[in-house]
């Protein structure tokens, strides 16, 4: 039975190395250890000192593992083996390297050659060897891009063919890159077709144009290019290349969405007519401006667009002229890199979309989630958001961390979005940044919609106890966040995730006025989520509630415990206090026992122990000494802070000082989910965070 697997292609430039990181980041969701594996290693120029695709896995993935180990030999190398009749040398050097790879790991993917710098059918021998030596079933990663079907098939079944021919483990074809129009075309024809020869199709992986454009980046280096403006956008993708040798006027109704433009350097009315385009939601956005011939605009213009701190595009400048500056351009091999997150994240979902892992997983017979590792959690998340998909609202719809975490969700499934604000406006924004809103997101402008009185006269009747006029509740309601709160409210959302530009109080403010509490609940509080290496624990409450009674705390308990096993975690609760069990004495830790007593006598259920301090909590050895009879004691996976100031200052102790994922403030106890992000947050904390409330809302 094979233990790994070896991903291989029948072609070049199968769009292998992609699927290989996809494939790795989904495994990592069903298994604790994935490793990575390429035995020849490729360099693409003469200057570059190692595989580009291993590196982009490595450093993207967090592979500890070496490169000198995760590429033992080089192509040339392989070569002078061949040509000594050294083969035996080779294939040691292959197996000593993977041994230390595959070391403590549950699986090995394993990234076949690309084709490149041998015979084709000496190549496939080499593929065939490697993965009968290194115990590794063979994937065949089929390029379908502008094939036909019977091309398709005929390359599979051909590939297939071989591989038994040299007696290779064959667990299944993935076939890369079909156009999105023939997707489903090819796909369920592929599935009879192979079916009928018993060859198990793992799935069909659309083609994205965006993987192989590249990026400002990319063209300034390649060009030697001087950036003149823009600096912080040089991720911009260069969708395609547009020659603006015309008047503005002519040229703008030949610029799309994407467009770099290529111009003289001394054209100054289509660098100032580009420059005016973006500020209008009616005009495309171009990706940026390259300035050929070695010239540049006057010292009067230049200081014009250097007033324009927010210009979202970069300008460069080049000593080439405007025909060799294009031919250039498309003549750039590209590759993506660690830091493309915006490719990334599309090869992540293709995988996680179109590929069946868990065929894969039962085929290979894994040993599945021995630990609950962050990459299984965050794995189990997404899978459970899409048992129920939830309509969840972002207020802060204009926002480009939003915007962009909105693409991801739509990609991945995990939620039904909809985005408030101006419509232009975010199209506008979204547009700029490369980010595709179409199925699945919404877009709602709360000053012109159609439940706005509505919406005004309900939050009236809630508020009208507490004296609030219908003048007030018009003004609540021309606020997102109030907005969108009552969307939850009348049902027409399930959940809200706010607060990456706006405060905390903002957020939940309203929460408070119109869903409030769950009964039995006299307080909401929130949790964080922390993802350790090799765990995952609740802490709580480290955003909301000062310095809580003894009764806050006690339910503070009850609902931690709740949402830990709402999301999957065992709750065993630990009541965090500076001395353990009966050892001290003070106000502080008598509130702590008192809330102990509370958590227990309303929840009997709960394994709750407390006073206790945190080292007794989570180490059994300090816990066999302190507090030899407790269940919970060096096992604990539920942590309930005395007080805002320990809570918060300890969460982010540890997330600093360990690398641990926090995800959160999560909140709980309201009858509705609705969840606060950092103004600091990234695009895969807002991702998350909309699961999370997409799954709080499932269980509601």
């Amino acid at each position: 039975m094979a233990k790994n697997i070896y991903l291989a292609s029948t072609s070049p430039k199968s769009g292998k190395g992609v699927i290989c990181m996809g494939l790795i980041s989904a495994l990592r969701g069903m298994v604790t250890n994935v490793g990575y594996f390429k035995p020849i290693g490729r360099k693409y120029r003469k200057d570059e000192d190692c595989d580009k695709v291993s590196m982009m896995i490595k450093e993207t993935l967090d592979i500890e593992d070496e490169l000198k180990h995760i590429n033992p030999v080089s192509i040339s190398e392989l070569n002078h083996y061949i040509a000594n009749n050294d083969e035996e040398v080779f294939f040691q050097k292959v197996q000593k390297s993977f041994k230390i790879i595959e070391k403590d790991k549950d699986i090995v993917v394993i990234n076949g050659t690309d084709y490149i710098g041998m015979k084709s059918a000496f190549e496939f021998d080499i593929n065939a060897d490697i993965a009968n030596n290194l115990n590794a079933g063979v994937i065949l990663v089929e390029d379908g891009y502008r094939k036909s079907m019977d091309e398709i098939s005929s390359g599979v079944l051909t590939g297939k063919e071989s591989f038994d021919e040299q007696s290779c483990g064959f667990l299944g074809v993935i076939v890369n890159k079909i156009e999105t129009e023939r997707l489903e075309e090819i796909d369920q024809g592929l599935r009879k077709i192979l079916k009928r020869r018993k060859i198990d199709y793992l799935g069909t992986v659309p083609y994205d144009s965006i993987l192989t454009k590249p990026r400002l980046y990319d063209i300034s280096r390649s060009l030697d290019a001087e950036v003149l403006f823009g600096k912080d956008h040089l991720r911009n993708i260069a969708v395609e290349t547009v020659i603006a040798s015309m008047s503005f006027e002519n040229a703008l109704k030949y610029i799309h969405d994407g467009a770099l433009i290529i111009t003289g350097g001394d054209r100054n009315e289509i660098l100032l007519g580009c420059i005016t385009s973006l500020a209008s939601p009616s005009y495309p956005n171009i990706s940026g401006i390259v300035l050929t011939g070695g010239l540049l605009p006057n010292d009067n213009i230049m200081k014009l667009i250097g007033t324009l701190t927010d210009l979202p595009i970069p300008i460069l400048s080049v000593q080439s002229n405007t025909i060799e500056t294009v031919n250039k351009i498309n003549s750039l091999v590209v590759h993506v890199s660690s830091d493309d997150t915006q490719k990334i994240d599309i090869a992540k979902s293709s995988i996680f979309r179109h590929v069946d892992c868990e065929k894969i997983n039962d085929k290979l017979k894994l040993d599945k989630v021995r630990k609950r590792t962050p990459d299984i959690f965050k794995y189990e998340i997404l899978e459970r958001t899409r048992y129920e998909k939830k309509r969840i609202v972002l207020p802060e719809g204009e926002e480009e961390r939003t915007l962009k975490a909105a693409e991801r969700v739509r990609e991945r499934e995990i939620a039904d979005l909809i985005l408030l604000g101006d419509r232009d406006q975010i199209a506008k924004k979204a547009s700029a940044l490369g980010v595709k809103l179409d199925d699945g997101i919404k877009i709602i402008n709360p000053d012109k919609s159609q439940k706005f009185e509505d919406y005004v006269n309900t939050y009236y009747e809630l508020r009208k106890h507490k004296n609030y006029t219908l003048d007030v509740a018009w003004d609540r309601m021309h606020d997102a966040i109030y907005y969108g709160t009552m969307m939850i409210y009348k049902g027409d959302a399930d959940g809200l995730v706010s607060g990456a530009v706006n405060t905390t109080q903002h957020t939940i403010r309203p929460a408070f006025e119109i869903i409030k509490t769950r009964p039995g609940i006299k307080n909401a509080s929130s949790i964080f989520l922390m993802c350790l290496k090799d765990r995952v624990l609740v802490y709580g409450d480290c955003a909301i509630i000062p310095d809580p009674t003894a009764e806050q705390l006690s339910d503070i308990a009850i609902t931690s415990a709740d949402t830990a096993k709402n999301f999957g975690i065992d709750p065993y609760v630990a009541m965090l206090s500076y001395s353990t069990g009966k050892s001290g004495k003070g106000p502080e830790v008598e509130k702590v026992r008192e809330a102990t007593g509370m958590a227990k006598s309303k929840r009997p259920d709960l394994l709750v122990e407390g006073p206790i301090q945190y080292d007794a909590a989570v180490d059994p050895g300090v816990a066999k000494i302190k507090l030899p009879d407790s269940k919970v004691a060096g096992r604990a996976t539920v942590f309930i802070f005395p007080d805002l100031n320990t809570g918060n200052n300890t969460y982010k102790a540890v997330q600093r000082s360990s690398g641990a994922i926090a995800i959160g403030p999560v909140l709980q106890g309201l009858k509705k989910p609705v969840n606060d992000l950092s103004r600091g947050c990234l695009v895969e904390d807002i991702v998350y965070t909309i699961a999370i409330t997409a799954i709080q809302a499932q269980g509601e």
